[in-house]
């Protein structure tokens, strides 16, 4: 059962040096302007409506030229949905509506009032998911996300040589990437592919003319299976074949 460890609307502030939090943490900026930097240089702009998700353990700073006020949750003993950072804007103030009926409860005197708390925090995750999956971003990173999709099963689709063919500069347009989705253009293929890989594998598993560990690599993007075995266990804690096993 999930719980609530912390809510509340926090006062104009203008830097939160690096820290990180055990549980999960969703920030809805209210008013205000600036920015959260990660320990790995990514960074997350923010405006009044945006919402902002920090899984658990994820070094962060936040800084404004502005000032900001924002509602702030740590949401603990819960298996996180989201295991990468993420930028969700609340366009019809929907997620806000429910963040101030969850903070009326949670400050309520009422006989039931955790059983509905956690009524709630289900019920705002559901939402945030939802929001997350038609998440907008720009029209160049919306661009770079379309083609790297279309060329995941591409072993010689070169990012850098795309990124070229662009109007603006490959390392602008890598940092913008990462800005809008969390990860660089290389890791965001890398993932379609593994991800496409798995659905493969769970197919080979129960199929008696199940494709070869080397014809899903080539399938997926990748030349050398040596590579393509290294960096499937290393995403998923367990090599292609002993998925296959299993």
């Amino acid at each position: 059962m999930a719980s609530l460890t912390y809510i509340g609307k926090q006062a104009k502030t203008y830097l939160i040096s690096m820290h990180k939090h055990t549980d999960l943490e969703i920030i809805y900026c209210t008013q205000g302007d600036g920015a959260l930097k990660f320990a790995d240089g990514a960074v997350l702009d923010y405006v009044p409506g945006d919402i902002l998700i920090i899984p658990p353990e994820t070094p962060h700073m936040n800084f404004s030229d502005t000032g900001f006020k924002n509602i702030h949750l740590k949401i603990t003993d819960l298996i996180p949905p989201y295991k990468n950072r993420a930028k969700i804007h609340d366009a019809d103030g929907i997620v806000k509506q429910l963040l101030k009926q969850l903070i009326l409860v949670s400050v309520s005197e009422m006989k039931n009032k955790n059983a509905v708390v956690q009524n709630y925090i289900e019920l705002l995750l559901n939402l945030l998911a939802g929001l997350a999956d038609a998440e907008y971003y720009s029209e160049y990173v919306e661009k770079i996300k379309n083609k790297l999709i279309e060329n995941f099963g591409d072993c010689y689709f070169d990012v850098a040589e795309y990124l070229e063919t662009l109007p603006h500069s490959p390392e602008y347009l890598r940092k913008l990437f990462i800005k809008e989705t969390g990860v660089s253009p290389i890791k965001f293929l890398t993932k379609i592919r593994l991800e496409n890989a798995k659905k493969l594998l769970n197919s080979a598993a129960s199929d008696s003319n199940r494709l070869k560990i080397k014809e899903i690599a080539e399938m997926c993007g990748f030349s050398d299976p040596l590579y393509f075995s290294r960096t499937y266990k290393k995403y998923y804690g367990i090599p292609p074949g002993g998925f296959l096993k299993s």
